[in-house]
């Protein structure tokens, strides 16, 4: 049970976000369980939903729904089953990394990639599935047929498309603007292909909910474990959800006051400060195949341009961590 100051902002948090099994599931596995090898005890995941209301019987089902659906890999050790994420999907999360924990883009120039589908011979529903996965994955549509991508790093969408049959199928051409010199024109257009004002709502929607959390944090008040588990989990589960639909657009086709920087900077500090007594949770709770949970991968600290969690020496991980 979550104890002390910030109990009460958690449990504010708690009733206005919507807990879906699967997202959380998913964001325990990415965030948490990947950098630790990514394999845990059923039991184990079972704790680890309770403090977010989900009965023993819906996180089991959960899990099973995620082996059906070729996410989960089970294994049974004796009488205990453990999941880990599959292959291909470790590769998923980790090439979306960047995206979700990455800075916000300071250039102030794109090399826009234009994605052609009119030639891939899709049905309506095909041509619907491939168009929401596209915007769910921070593309923009111009016009039907076209999208826009601003991503530096193709081969997220390759998978996307690799994934849907439709790699040889989906032209992708690079455009580079030639005129008119100044963004105007080009933030207006970006404007409607990504929706920016619906993005920029979502932000704004993540800052109120939760700098009431970092309000507590911030005065040096230290969450316990399982209240930091819990805020990271929200933190995560929240904050992908829009990260993985901003598009990362050059700053001068942005608002001029642009809430994506002002949620990745809270979000980035609220991470920082939970860090260390998550860990310290997950090591309590988490069991492995081959034990208890295994020292984190670097790629943990460097998540938000670098991490240096409050009460760590000089970067060294807490104990609990290195178990």
């Amino acid at each position: 049970m979550v104890r002390g100051p910030i109990r009460k902002p958690i449990e504010r948090l708690l009733g206005t976000v919507r807990i879906n099994p699967k997202n959380l599931i998913a964001t325990i596995y990415g965030d948490m369980l990947v950098p630790h090898g990514g394999t845990v005890w059923l039991g184990s995941l079972v704790k680890m939903a309770e403090p977010f209301g989900i009965a023993e019987y819906l996180s089991r089902t959960t899990a099973l729904r995620l082996v059906k659906d070729g996410w989960l890999h089970p294994t049974r050790v004796g009488k205990l089953s453990y999941y880990s994420m599959t292959d291909e999907h470790v590769r998923n999360v980790v090439a979306y990394y960047p995206r979700v924990y990455g800075k916000p883009s300071a250039d102030q120039t794109a090399v826009w990639r234009l994605l052609l589908t009119g030639a891939a011979g899709l049905d309506a529903k095909a041509y619907a599935t491939l168009r929401r996965n596209l915007l769910w994955s921070g593309v923009g549509q111009v016009a039907p047929h076209v999208f826009i991508s601003a991503a530096e790093d193709l081969s997220p969408l390759q998978a996307l498309l690799k994934a849907a049959g439709l790699l040889d199928r989906v032209q992708i051409l690079d455009a580079t603007a030639t005129s008119p010199p100044g963004p105007s024109l080009m933030r207006s257009i970006v404007a409607d292909a990504w929706n920016i004002e619906a993005l920029e709502t979502s932000y704004q929607e993540f800052l109120a909910r939760f700098r009431p959390i970092w309000s507590h944090l911030e005065g040096g008040q230290h969450p316990d474990p399982e209240a930091a588990y819990t805020t990271r989990a929200l933190l995560m589960m929240e904050y992908r959800r829009i990260a993985l639909r901003d598009p990362r657009l050059p700053r001068d086709h942005l608002p001029t006051l642009w809430a994506g920087e002002m949620a990745f900077a809270l979000c980035r500090n609220i991470y920082e400060a939970v860090l260390e007594p998550s860990e310290a949770y997950l090591a309590s709770v988490v069991r492995t195949a081959d034990g208890p949970l295994r020292r984190p991968l670097p790629e943990l600290y460097a998540r938000f341009g670098g991490l240096s969690p409050r009460s760590w020496g000089a970067g060294k991980p807490p104990a609990a961590a290195s178990a």
